[in-house]
């Protein structure tokens, strides 16, 4: 069966591409555009995993994770956090590579302008969980 990965994002064609990339590799995608509505979706279709855009309107996907954190529902779900930010900003670390790395709780800080092959296994890393 196809794992099912959440996507959170507000930009429409972002996600539309984010939607085909994970499709063709066989998983089952949800959407949602933005914080409010991707947690209502996260808490109603429990999906593997999520996939959230940091800035977002309404929610800002930082106060979306701690949510996600709190609720019985998506408490153990693991997320990957996306960002066109530089990850020093959101990290205070240097760091060479676009995933920064994995916390206790299996989250994943990665830019969004990764290759498909290093959302891929940002993916899987997470799912191993």
């Amino acid at each position: 069966m196809a794992k099912r990965i959440l996507v959170i994002d507000d930009e429409v064609d972002f996600m539309a591409i984010m939607k085909l990339t994970l499709e063709n590799n066989g998983f089952e995608v949800i959407t949602a555009y933005d914080g409010q509505e991707g947690f209502s979706k996260a808490r109603e279709e429990r999906p593997d995993l999520i996939i959230l855009d940091v800035l977002m309107p309404k929610i800002m996907g930082d106060e979306l994770l701690n949510l996600f954190e709190r609720e019985p529902e998506t408490e153990n779900t693991p997320v990957i956090l996306l960002t066109n930010l530089p990850l020093m900003y959101l990290t205070g670390k240097m760091h060479g590579g676009p995933i920064i790395e994995k916390d206790s709780k299996g989250h994943i800080l990665l830019r969004k302008d990764c290759s498909e092959e290093q959302l891929l296994a940002a993916i899987e890393e997470s799912l191993q969980k």
